[in-house]
């Protein structure tokens, strides 16, 4: 990356997947950056796994030592079998999607699971190694702006001040709430779906559930009653079970902080009966689990109106949590902010920075809106009931059970949409934004600037 011409002070709320890749990718652009931390270690953060598609293996192959990562840490998913619970009788494959050579080459990176501690201790020793400053025990209350700048103000009433804050605070972040409250269309819903994840420790001293796990390096999504669980490995060290509502739960579901113990197990095995008994047998290894209620926000903008504040990841969208793209989604917001942020600049930086994050609305929000929609579609269409709907469901997914002899239009049917969302790449996004908006020729950019300001005057 390249270095800024003009340093600047980012404050970043939340110690998470997005947080530190955002602080990393700033600091070694040669900003200034603090992370502030509600939690007293980093280290603790220990639940579940992470999905990583190829379009955030890509980004991540740019960092050093994440190939070695990926090696080592992380299972490489060859594709996704659909298997249709059937009441007491063993579960019907009704689809597999195979993650080809030919497409995957194409997409120039693989699909892996990974567990989310081993990504985020890994992006914490990057963080550490380029002195990021950390502020633990920082619970943060709010965020005022003025035109000197924003400030960070803990519930302890300490007090941090930066150039831009940036919101990584997760789905119930208190950063977005600024934003919420400058915008008159902005509104949140009520939870849409639930879902929990079950991370498992190794489990070869059962021999059926050794063969149930062994079967090859596939997820596999068991369609349920308006419900659907994923299984897969993530790593050589956790098997995760994934419980998701298609629809909201009729049952009061607390929402568990990713930093708590989470709730009793037994509270998972009342919804789960339709399914195959070696799924409740993974279930019943482990004491805990977590319930993951998620609310659906209308955030128009991810930037504050004096352009003080940014939110992203889970704190900027809702694309729902063990879905394929939430953590890639963030990703791809740290990767925009930090591209952005590494151009050279003109001697105005705070100025030119206002322009910077306006790219970063243009170009993030377009593409997380469609991941929004596409994840929560995906979830309903898992989640169906019996009936007409989940019978066309499972007819279209049987196409792909064989597809040696398909026809093209039949192959781009089925890949159309993962190509789409796979293939995506921020450093094409942020260079023809810059070309077209941002290229300094001349004062270019500064003459760019006047002009928006004189274009609001004269409406």
């Amino acid at each position: 990356m390249e270095l800024s011409a003009d340093t600047l002070k980012f404050v970043v709320v939340g110690g998470g997947i997005a947080g530190l890749t955002s602080a990393y990718l700033l600091k070694q652009s040669g900003h200034e950056v603090v992370i502030l931390e509600k939690s007293s270690c980093l280290e603790q953060m220990t639940h579940g796994g992470i999905k990583i598609p190829p379009n955030m293996t890509r980004l991540m192959h740019e960092l050093p030592g994440a190939e070695e990562l990926l090696n080592t840490k992380a299972t490489k998913c060859e594709g996704i079998s659909f298997l249709q619970t059937n009441g007491d009788d063993p579960a019907e494959l009704v689809g597999k999607l195979v993650y080809v050579d030919e497409i995957m080459s194409d997409l120039g990176a693989d699909f892996y699971l990974i567990s989310h501690k081993d990504l985020h201790n890994y992006l914490l020793n990057l963080c550490h190694n380029a002195a990021v400053e950390f502020r633990y025990n920082f619970e943060v209350e709010d965020v005022i702006t003025n035109k000197l700048g924003p400030t960070v103000v803990g519930k302890s009433g300490e007090t941090v001040i930066g150039d831009i804050v940036i919101g990584a605070d997760g789905k119930n972040s208190v950063i977005r709430k600024v934003l919420l409250d400058e915008e008159d269309e902005a509104e949140e819903s009520d939870s849409r779906d639930s879902l929990i994840s079950v991370p498992i420790s190794l489990v070869q001293s059962d021999p059926e559930l050794v063969s149930f796990l062994a079967q090859d390096t596939y997820g596999r999504v068991f369609l349920g009653n308006g419900t659907n669980i994923f299984v897969a490995e993530y790593g050589p060290d956790l098997c995760q079970v994934e419980l998701t509502y298609g629809t909201p739960p009729e049952f009061d579901a607390k929402d568990d902080d990713w930093l708590s113990c989470g709730t009793t197990t037994k509270s998972v095995l009342e919804h789960v009966e339709e399914y195959d008994p070696r799924i409740k047998k993974l279930i019943q290894l482990v004491p805990m689990a977590h319930w993951n209620v998620q609310g659906i926000y209308n955030l128009p903008q991810y930037v504050s109106k004096l352009d003080q504040v940014v939110v992203i990841g889970d704190a900027a969208h809702a694309i729902y949590i063990n879905g394929t793209h939430n953590t890639a989604a963030a990703f791809e917001d740290a990767f925009t902010l930090g591209r952005l942020f590494a151009q050279s600049t003109p001697s105005d930086s705070k100025s030119h920075a206002s322009l910077l994050l306006n790219g970063y609305q243009q170009i993030r929000h377009k593409r997380t809106k469609a991941l929004e929609k596409s994840g929560m579609n995906t979830m309903i269409l898992m989640g169906l009931v019996p009936g007409p709907e989940r019978s066309r469901r499972n007819q279209g997914f049987r196409l792909t059970l064989d597809l040696d002899g398909a026809d093209d239009a039949t192959v781009e049917r089925i890949w159309s949409e993962y190509i789409e969302q796979f293939h995506y790449e921020p450093r094409d996004e942020v260079s023809e934004w810059w070309m077209n908006w941002a290229r300094p020729a001349g004062n270019r950019a500064s003459s760019l600037l006047f002009g928006v300001a004189m274009s609001t005057v004269s409406h």
